[in-house]
């Protein structure tokens, strides 16, 4: 932990603080395996992002983008002709940049509020990629790509967070050693074939 806003990263503390909120979000809406339905958590928002709506469309410029109007409503907005994976990443950032602009995040002096963009793919990883849930899927040892399908995010993504966690990053050999040592002799042969 500690180098979790791409690269530079919140110190420890902060750090700390982020995983907590993603955890604690997912525990309020119930949310125990991946993958976490982010989409989902924005269209039905909790009391602390008041008047919080996702509209999709196509944008364009960016994957996602939070933006407050003057009504006080408030969006986020995503690029429906990017990849699904890019989608699920932005549209979590996002909701991280509209938790700090949350009066609940001003009442705790929520810390990192210039920096909101990139420790928000810091709390994007932890949302959609728990710490608990890498580390149990890690212990079958799979490949990144494997990862990031059971995730259901794009493979940097992966890759990133096992980094920031210190976990190791297996090797396609290794998980093709896994995956057959796992399925047994004979398994990977293609459907037919003898």
């Amino acid at each position: 932990m500690g180098r979790g806003c791409s690269g530079k990263g919140p110190p420890e503390a902060e750090a700390f603080l982020v995983e907590c909120l993603a955890w604690g979000l997912l525990r309020t809406y119930g949310i125990e395996e991946p993958p976490v339905p982010v989409r989902a958590m924005i269209k039905h928002s909790l009391p602390i992002f008041k008047r919080l709506a996702l509209l999709e469309l196509n944008l364009g410029l960016y994957d996602a983008t939070y933006r407050s109007l003057l009504n006080g409503s408030q969006l986020i907005v995503v690029d429906l002709t990017r990849p699904h994976v890019v989608q699920r990443a932005s549209m979590a950032r996002e909701l991280y940049v509209a938790f700090c602009h949350s009066p609940r995040a001003a009442e705790l002096r929520w810390p990192n509020h210039e920096q909101l963009r990139v420790c928000g793919n810091f709390f994007a990883r932890c949302l959609l990629m728990p710490a608990a849930w890498v580390r149990q899927a890690c212990a079958e040892v799979i490949s990144v790509e494997d990862l990031a399908a059971r995730f259901d995010v794009p493979t940097q993504m992966v890759t990133q967070r096992l980094s920031e966690m210190g976990c190791r990053i297996p090797s396609p050999a290794a998980a093709l050693s896994a995956r057959s040592a796992r399925d047994g002799p004979g398994c990977d042969r293609a459907v037919g074939e003898d």
